[in-house]
């Protein structure tokens, strides 16, 4: 995930900085509450994360998922990314909570993603190979096969 990079979010960071200005603004006036609401707020602003992820050579915004399956298929599931998530490419179902989980980075513009297979151990899930990245036309039929 060398291609995936975290960057400073301009619109979070400028809302933070007029929020904080507009609260010391509040404060000054005598707006006593209306700082205080301000600051609360600025103070949610940074809970929404002033960095975010984004893939290095378009730009985009990548998004995390996860899907879950039984463990048992998880030959059927390798096959499936060896095979590019083509048509061919045997299906699996996936759930809403399961002992095999699939994590996928993809980007907004769907030009890069990053698979990565886990198979759960008692406590935690460990990786079963290495992640594999998609690009591309790659990308679409991963997209297509995970009906995204």
């Amino acid at each position: 995930m060398e291609n995936i990079r975290k960057k400073i979010n301009i619109k979070v960071v400028t809302l933070l900085a007029i929020t904080v200005l507009l609260a010391f603004f509040a404060f000054f006036t005598n707006y006593i509450e209306l700082g205080f609401l301000l600051l609360f707020a600025a103070i949610a602003l940074l809970f929404c994360g002033i960095k975010k992820e984004v893939y290095v050579l378009t730009g985009s915004p990548v998004k995390h998922l996860i899907f879950y399956f039984e463990s048992e298929k998880i030959d059927t599931l390798e096959r499936s990314v060896k095979a590019n998530f083509r048509d061919e490419a045997p299906r699996v179902e996936f759930l809403s909570a399961s002992n095999g989980r699939m994590d996928v980075s993809i980007t907004k513009d769907r030009k890069y993603a990053v698979v990565r297979l886990s198979r759960y151990v008692p406590h935690k899930y460990e990786p079963v190979g290495a992640p594999v990245k998609f690009i591309n036309e790659q990308v679409t039929a991963l997209c297509n096969y995970l009906d995204l």
